[in-house]
């Protein structure tokens, strides 16, 4: 949403974003963009920084961007063995690196912009973290500071204060049967002989189930926050609103246009309506592997 905001303000834009794509998607879509269009001193780049720790693969002739290694479908035996939070420090920060010299290779104008800090040894993703060596990352965020200091504070820090549950009250209104439908199903398909049943367990008609009952339904299978997302309760979407894309752009300071915000604020008014079919950005997929 932020991209489409910003695009009303130049002649031509192209995306090259993916749902779910992490650091690496991003770096080797700013080179194959550059190798296919010949960036010039004349054009903008603007980069999005993800979140470490993505696993971004092409495979079957497509890039497969599921998002979060830990927040996945890996194995534990893969995740285990094959990843490290440190190692994706640096490959995050050496593809931030990397695209730095590009870019002033060329001569581009060039803005930095982050969904969530670089330094994850903060403790914003310690649910996350599996494992990490604070002396060798304070050695690599020192090495690369030059460019991590150009990268503006990220959307998690401003928007969300640094809790992802800060805004559950902002509910977009939209038709909740399917995902109703999709929690009746899973539940039914967990439930334990002892649980109560799914109409129970929906309109919280559960006083006389054992506390041990109701910590496995909550901790091991997240079926009640699932089910405050259902009842509109809380937030289901951790992406940014329009209205709340807008809000990150002006507290970093990014220049926009009066045509800009309003488109923003109009859409956003759509959106938390319920109207996202009414979305008026129908641009074509840039050319890519």
């Amino acid at each position: 949403m932020w991209a489409d905001i910003v695009a009303q303000d130049y002649d031509y834009d192209e995306n090259w974003g993916q749902i779910g794509a992490g650091n690496k998607f991003i770096y080797f879509s700013l080179v194959e963009c550059h190798q296919r269009n010949s960036i010039t001193a004349e054009d903008t780049v603007i980069i999005m920084w993800s979140s470490q720790a993505r696993e971004d693969r092409y495979i079957n002739d497509k890039w497969y961007t599921p998002g979060s290694v830990y927040n996945s479908d890996y194995s534990e035996d893969f995740i285990k063995r094959f990843t490290d939070i440190t190692g994706y420090l640096l490959d995050t920060v050496t593809y931030m690196q990397s695209a730095e010299n590009l870019l002033n290779s060329i001569g581009c104008k060039k803005y930095y912009l982050s969904t969530m800090p670089i330094n994850v040894s903060s403790g914003l993703m310690s649910n996350l973290i599996k494992k990490i060596n604070p002396g060798v990352s304070e050695e690599i965020l020192k090495l690369y500071q030059l460019t991590l200091q150009q990268i503006k504070p990220s959307s998690y820090e401003i928007i969300w204060k640094g809790d992802w549950s800060s805004r559950d009250h902002v509910i977009v209104q939209e038709n909740m049967q399917e995902r109703y439908n999709s929690l009746r199903e899973r539940y039914n398909q967990f439930a334990g002989p002892s649980w109560p049943s799914f109409d129970d367990f929906f309109n919280d008609n559960i006083k006389k189930i054992k506390s041990k009952i109701v910590e496995e339904i909550d901790k091991q299978f997240n079926f009640f926050d699932e089910r405050d997302k259902v009842k509109l309760l809380k937030r289901n979407d951790r992406h940014l609103y329009p209205i709340e894309s807008l809000e990150y752009l002006q507290s970093i300071n990014f220049s926009l246009s009066a045509k800009a915000v309003e488109f923003a604020k109009h859409w956003d008014k759509l959106v938390m309506a319920g109207q996202r079919s009414k979305w008026p950005i129908d641009r074509a997929k840039p050319v890519r592997f």
